[in-house]
């Protein structure tokens, strides 16, 4: 048996008494290595972009270059000239902060998370301008304004499952009102969520995996749309479930192939419990559950 506590997962009645940081660090501080196991070399835990506008067929067939074709996206959105400087909401292991001020030659990146574990991994990197903050972003200090921001991946932890459709779209417009305050006139939010699909809003609740994700309940597109018009323009949005699918096709095939070592390092629950998510998943975006939508705002 190993020397780590072993893994049990939350039961439903704990998950609805978690707070949101709680939330966030029982799913997401699971030991930065445990994600590397099955993520590939960026360490994006959301959903890669293989795919591009007006084409059937995916454009890339490599998790790694899809994953960057996802981060050049997000940034590329923001339309940022040399010098910039970004807010990332929800911002992982750093992967957008990083390219921002290398790639995108920016003078600075602020990035805003609830795990510990992705805060000390950021850190751990000195990268010059940088800087990553354990907060939520509706706590959070922010010394705006910024010149674009992004989010990935974090927009699903905003409302909360015992919420009406009236409370999650009020939820969503204080983000939306946070970010306009923290945006220079005209400059771009780029978002991307996981959304529902096909259940009506009764139907959806019934679906929230709340012992994966506790005290989370992802958006519908009108959601999105209704809470962000009075402060922003939609300039793009695209849906694309498929890129979701690909992706935990990759996450599955690799979790797999790291079986015996993820047994030998945690324990057969954890591998039960993280398998099971990852299986039910694809299917939840398979049989249109679930789809993946990217959103290119421009503040009013």
């Amino acid at each position: 048996m190993n020397e780590r506590t072993a893994f049990r997962p939350v039961d439903r009645e704990t998950a609805g008494t978690l707070s949101a940081e709680e939330a966030i660090q029982y799913h997401y501080d699971n030991e930065t290595r445990f994600f590397s196991l099955f993520l590939d070399e960026t360490l994006c835990y959301s959903a890669a972009r293989f795919h591009v506008p007006n084409k059937a067929e995916p454009a890339l067939d490599n998790l790694y270059d899809a994953q960057w074709a996802k981060i050049r996206f997000h940034l590329d959105a923001l339309q940022l000239k040399p010098g910039a400087r970004i807010l990332d909401v929800g911002c992982g292991w750093g992967a957008v902060l990083a390219a921002a001020v290398t790639e995108y030659e920016g003078r600075g990146a602020l990035g805003l998370t609830l795990s510990k574990d992705q805060r000390d991994h950021i850190e751990a990197r000195n990268l010059k301008g940088v800087e990553v903050r354990l907060a939520d972003v509706y706590e959070a200090e922010l010394d705006g304004p910024f010149d674009g921001i992004v989010s990935v991946g974090a927009f699903e932890h905003f409302a909360r499952p015992a919420m009406d459709k009236a409370q999650k779209i009020e939820a969503y417009t204080r983000f939306f009102e946070i970010c306009h305050k923290n945006l220079m006139p005209n400059a771009y939010l780029s978002l991307q969520t996981i959304v529902w699909d096909t259940p009506t809003f009764e139907e959806a609740k019934t679906w929230i995996p709340e012992t994966v994700f506790p005290q989370s309940d992802i958006p519908f597109i009108d959601e999105v749309v209704t809470a962000s018009h009075p402060l922003f323009r939609l300039e793009y949005l695209e849906n694309r479930r498929e890129d979701y699918i690909l992706t935990l096709d990759q996450w599955i095939k690799n979790f797999r192939a790291k079986k015996d070592e993820i047994v030998a390092t945690w324990d057969q629950e954890k591998y039960d419990f993280f398998e099971h998510y990852l299986r039910n998943s694809k299917l939840a975006f398979a049989r249109r559950k679930n789809a993946l939508s990217r959103f290119v705002l421009r503040r009013r």
